[in-house]
């Protein structure tokens, strides 16, 4: 009954049938079976279905619930059972930012590796914290609030934004005192930034400024690049242009308008990371990634 749960709660979670079906390795038939199987042991409908979408049906609302609880503690017995022997092995998939992972994690991975012989790691990059159950990962890099509250995490710390440029940008261009002064400047912003906005702190309130921008890159990355070659102002993570910002190529302004750190989560799927998963947390807690103070301090 307990794999029937399992595609049960996978089809809630990914909101159909094929998509629980990729996210399982199993073919559509098989999950449908599974479904058809656990209805006819509770002896109720659970799903309702139709040729767009799946919805529950009361009965389904509270299995759902009483699922998620049965299926935790299972994991977590196995992972109790099997954390006795101290050995971290098997697979672990993660989810990193592409900045944290270029810059950050790949320059230290060898040693987590040699240290973990037995372990097999994935890593993906990109922003997968809502894709824990569906994408199968273990682990995701959170930076910012949690998209979902009912997340299971670890926190990392704190880290900033920064409005930053190049010094050869300020020869040519100047600089902006104010946030105002953004729409007589280039600006560079990333793909992901539907709103289109940089926030900051004026006159003790979060404000929305709207810059002029050229140009819309979808990874962090290639902005700081651009900022170094002067194309332009950026608002970028601390993690990203720490390095150029050490050097002095890259230089910031507008910090006394920056809003206050936000935080960063190691997400998991579990409520307690299993041996090979808090490996990973142990392994990236010290690399610095998150450097601002805590803002309850």
């Amino acid at each position: 009954m307990l794999e029937n749960m399992k595609a049960f709660r996978m089809v809630v979670e990914c909101q159909g049938f094929r998509a629980a079906a990729i996210a399982m390795k199993l073919s559509p038939a098989m999950v449908s079976r599974r479904i058809e199987k656990l209805e006819f042991e509770v002896n109720t409908q659970l799903i309702k279905r139709n040729s767009r979408r799946i919805s529950l049906t009361a009965a389904g609302e509270q299995f759902y619930q009483r699922c998620l609880l049965i299926i935790d503690e299972y994991e977590s017995c196995l992972r109790d059972v099997k954390s006795l022997s101290n050995v971290v092995s098997g697979n672990l998939k993660v989810g990193i930012p592409h900045s944290i992972s270029h810059l950050h994690v790949i320059p230290c991975l060898k040693a987590f590796l040699e240290r973990y012989p037995d372990l097999k790691l994935d890593i993906v990059t990109g922003n997968h914290s809502m894709e824990l159950f569906s994408h199968g990962f273990d682990l995701a890099l959170q930076c910012g609030p949690l998209p979902d509250s009912n997340l299971y995490y670890s926190l990392i710390g704190y880290w900033r934004k920064h409005t930053c440029l190049s010094r050869g940008y300020t020869q040519q261009h100047g600089m902006p005192s104010h946030p105002d002064e953004l729409h007589k400047h280039t600006c560079l912003l990333h793909f992901d930034n539907h709103r289109r906005s940089w926030k900051f702190m004026i006159d003790n309130e979060c404000t929305e400024i709207r810059p002029h921008y050229i140009s819309r890159v979808s990874n962090s990355l290639d902005l700081c690049n651009m900022v170094h070659q002067g194309l332009g102002i950026c608002y970028l993570p601390d993690f990203t242009i720490k390095a150029g910002i050490e050097s002095g190529e890259i230089i910031t302004v507008l910090e006394e308008f920056m809003p206050p750190p936000l935080p960063m989560y190691v997400v998991h799927i579990n409520p307690r990371p299993s041996p090979k998963e808090q490996a990973f947390i142990d392994f990236i807690r010290p690399l610095n990634l998150a450097t601002a103070p805590d803002p309850a301090s």
